[in-house]
């Protein structure tokens, strides 16, 4: 088990953050604690490009990104323990087409599976609603599948609450 009762620092995500937050998002999966993210990961969030790299593993995924990753880590932290990163949220502005409105929205959250319950999630999530704040958004979005209890409740005791809009889908 490792050391969780060390001291959290929030702060925001950078380049070189990429590869631990993968990490991380490797262990949250790995724990079986991905059900909103199944299909959902950090590396197509990212725009990894593995073509560019022909090992299954690059050594730095920084190299592999493509796309305006700059605008992605302007709303993203980390959250560090001990000077490792054990948490991480991406967040990114969005437009609601009928009223010409920004919000915020959480893309994704993770916490390593060993640093559950000691506020990292809330941590992160009150660092990006600090700077969706001092950028003048009001609201803040996440989507979330409804079977996972664990991010449920997280959300849930930040205040967030079941908007207007619903989600409806077909298997095609």
């Amino acid at each position: 088990m490792s050391n969780v009762e060390g001291r959290i620092e929030i702060r925001p995500m950078a380049v070189g953050d990429i590869h631990a937050a993968l990490a991380v998002d490797r262990e949250v999966r790995a724990a079986g604690k991905a059900i909103t993210y199944a299909n959902l990961t950090t590396e197509n969030i990212l725009s990894i490009d593995r073509r560019i790299s022909h090992e299954e593993s690059p050594t730095s995924y920084a190299d592999s990104i493509t796309g305006n990753v700059a605008a992605l880590l302007d709303y993203s932290f980390v959250a560090e323990v001990d000077g490792q990163v054990r948490g991480f949220i991406l967040g990114q502005i969005a437009h609601l087409r009928e009223a010409a409105t920004e919000f915020g929205v959480i893309q994704m959250i993770g916490v390593h599976p060993d640093y559950k319950r000691k506020r990292i999630g809330i941590s992160l999530v009150n660092a990006l609603a600090a700077k969706y704040r001092s950028k003048g958004i009001k609201t803040m979005r996440i989507g979330i599948d409804y079977r996972d209890k664990d991010l449920r409740s997280l959300i849930e005791h930040m205040g967030f609450g079941v908007g207007r809009l619903v989600v409806y889908s077909k298997i095609l």
